[in-house]
């Protein structure tokens, strides 16, 4: 007997100053990984975009002020990262080339992260990708039944929240070995 396929998923997730899929964004984290196992490959995505390269993106106030309630960590990581910040392209040309080859595109909540992605994609240019049908969203499968697991890292980390999204995702499949794609 063969051993089976393992899937290569990516988890992504995206820190803004909005909660709009034109939304500028100021970081992309992303991992790969088995949805149906136990695999977390060492090799991650983060980046942190230019805001100042986003003129044509919305900046919402009320997501400001929410960044401000946050911990010192994520808040940190946020102003920090602008220092050496990518632009807008370049950021979306990297994550493009870290996708390539994975069969499910991951993210906890359908409406969000993919669609802000999406709609970045589409202002420079460029095709998302992935395709439609490979997308997942962890938000529904947590739905259907509310797995949790110990938190890692800093929230509202864009690479920490990618991270802890695949171990939970692998966390519920384990225990539901019939919810495969």
């Amino acid at each position: 007997m063969s051993e089976p396929t393992r899937k290569t998923a990516v988890m992504v997730d995206l820190e803004t100053f909005g909660t709009t899929p034109n939304a500028v964004i100021t970081s992309i984290g992303a991992v790969r990984f088995d949805p149906y196992g136990t695999w977390i490959d060492t090799w991650d995505f983060h980046i942190h975009v230019a805001v100042a390269s986003q003129p044509r993106r919305s900046i919402d106030a009320g997501t400001v002020l929410w960044w401000l309630q946050q911990s010192d960590a994520a808040r940190n990581a946020l102003v920090s990262g602008q220092d050496a910040a990518a632009d807008l392209t370049l950021a979306l040309e990297a994550f493009a080339s870290f996708v390539d080859g994975a069969d499910e595109i991951w993210c906890n909540g359908a409406s969000f992260d993919l669609p802000t992605l999406a709609h970045a994609f589409a202002e420079v240019g460029d095709k998302t990708p992935w395709a439609y049908w490979q997308e997942r969203d962890l938000r529904t499968l947590k739905a259907l039944n509310p797995q949790r697991i110990e938190r890692s890292g800093t929230a509202h980390h864009a690479l920490d929240d990618a991270l802890h999204q695949a171990r939970l995702v692998q966390h519920i499949l384990q225990f539901n070995p019939d919810l495969d794609s």
